[in-house]
């Protein structure tokens, strides 16, 4: 095994300026539409959280209308895809009936909203429950007062699905009050975020935690104890993409040391486009970091990622999938790519792109460090060479061939997506209200 580092061992002081010129560009790029795009979202969230106290139960119902509608949509789409997919499946019966389950409970809820919403309060009563279930076995590992607070928050929860399963419009009052609270308290943290990234001072602005020097070797590299299995994938970001909403890109390690790199850049900036026109591009390469330095829109920041048991194989597969389907803005952008193409490969700490559908945002809730490419440009490599012959080129671009077709990820080909975004969607507003509880007592307990 080798291990090199792409790190420059010098730097001229011209090149030293016109690297903080770039880093303070893209700064200053990255934030200067960002607070409006947030002070937007605030406005519409605080707009929502009045409409619902004030129509109550008439916004109950039109949100019901136009989630019947969504599933309906979503189900025929569904069932189009399985009828003119390129490759049939022996388990596309699945496929359909998944698909035409979805239209008939979006029918359900067109025809008679009401019988949806218990279906929708039962199935609300049982995630609470199983949440509170969980803060339940966090309370078993904690200890002290806050093991204390988690345990009557995880009661609280118990006690609220037992409510809902007893006297299930009771939850109707509640989900009301829950909602309009909720979007009134993110719309006011969303006005307060915008302004702070237009207005305040730069310590002040919310970011990721930013790397330490030795955090590159630390998180970036592959530990010494770690299975000998282990690699990395890592993600990217771009700020500035996509009219400061960001723009996401990929790279995970082959087990010769070899980076697999790409992303659909749609620089044409279409809602829909065909794979040709969509901008997706890939590459093998030993610099991934340099990989997206050096493109005509360069990346900005990135986070490493261990991963124990990886499947490259797979995620090559799903990159040939991804290079073949259309672009859309919902369900197939940049950030849906990336994290098909690394959850494929076997990153399990990546959230689904349906919680957090902003880029940016995306991309500040993964865990861990967050490296600026001007910074930190390169990371530690690995390289298992089968000669000894120095290498002719370190970044090979591909094209894949008309005739491969991939292999589309499970959480893809199986229908009811719709309604996985709709719990995934109510359990990011409990963990919100959830982290709120217990910040507090984290910060006591450190």
């Amino acid at each position: 095994m080798r291990t090199l580092f792409n790190m420059p061992t010098a730097q001229t002081n011209a090149e030293k300026d016109e690297a903080k010129l770039h880093k303070l560009h893209q700064q200053h790029s990255s934030t200067s539409g960002a607070w409006l795009l947030d002070l937007a979202r605030g406005v519409v969230s605080f707009l929502l959280g009045i409409l619902f106290l004030v129509l109550s139960m008439r916004a109950i119902h039109v949100l019901l209308y136009g989630l019947g509608a969504y599933l309906i949509l979503d189900g025929a789409i569904g069932i189009f895809s399985v009828v003119h997919r390129r490759r049939s499946s022996r388990r596309a019966w699945i496929d359909y009936a998944l698909n035409s389950i979805e239209i008939v409970v979006g029918a359900l809820c067109l025809v008679d909203p009401i019988s949806f919403l218990y279906v929708l309060l039962y199935s609300l009563a049982l995630l609470i429950g199983l949440r509170g279930l969980a803060f339940f076995r966090q309370a078993m590992r904690a200890s002290g007062r806050p093991a204390g607070i988690v345990w009557l928050v995880g009661g609280l929860l118990i006690a609220t699905a037992t409510l809902i399963f007893v006297r299930p419009l009771i939850l109707v009052i509640i989900l009301i009050a829950f909602v309009s609270v909720y979007a009134l308290i993110d719309g006011g943290y969303m006005n307060t975020r915008g302004l702070l990234e237009r207005f305040a001072p730069d310590w002040l602005r919310t970011r990721t935690r930013t790397a330490t020097p030795d955090a590159l070797t630390g998180q970036a590299a592959i530990p010494p104890g770690a299975p000998p299995s282990t690699r990395r994938a890592i993600v990217f970001v771009r700020r500035s993409g996509a009219s400061c909403l960001g723009h996401i890109a990929w790279a995970y390690e082959w087990r010769n040391g070899w980076f697999n790199a790409g992303s659909v850049e749609n620089t044409l900036g279409k809602p829909f486009a065909t794979p040709a026109e969509m901008g997706f591009w890939t590459a093998h390469t030993l610099d991934p970091i340099g990989a997206m330095r050096d493109r005509e829109y360069p990346y900005d920041e990135y986070k490493v990622f261990l991963v124990k048991q990886p499947r490259p194989k797979a995620a090559w597969q799903t990159v040939i999938w991804e290079s073949r389907t259309p672009y859309s803005v919902l369900r197939h952008n940049c950030n849906d790519v990336a994290f098909d193409v690394l959850r494929s490969y076997g990153a399990t700490a990546l959230i689904d792109p349906a919680e957090e559908i902003v880029p940016n945002d995306w991309y500040n809730t993964l865990p861990g460090y967050t490296f600026s490419i001007a910074e930190y440009p390169g990371i530690p490599i690995y390289l298992h060479r089968a000669s000894h012959r120095d290498l002719v080129t370190s970044l090979i671009h591909l094209l894949i061939p008309e005739r491969f077709y991939g292999q589309i990820p499970p959480w893809r080909q199986r229908g009811m997506r719709a309604l996985v975004e709709l719990a995934l969607a109510i359990r990011k507003m409990l963990d919100d209200v959830a982290s709120l509880v217990r910040r507090p007592w984290q910060k006591k307990a450190a």
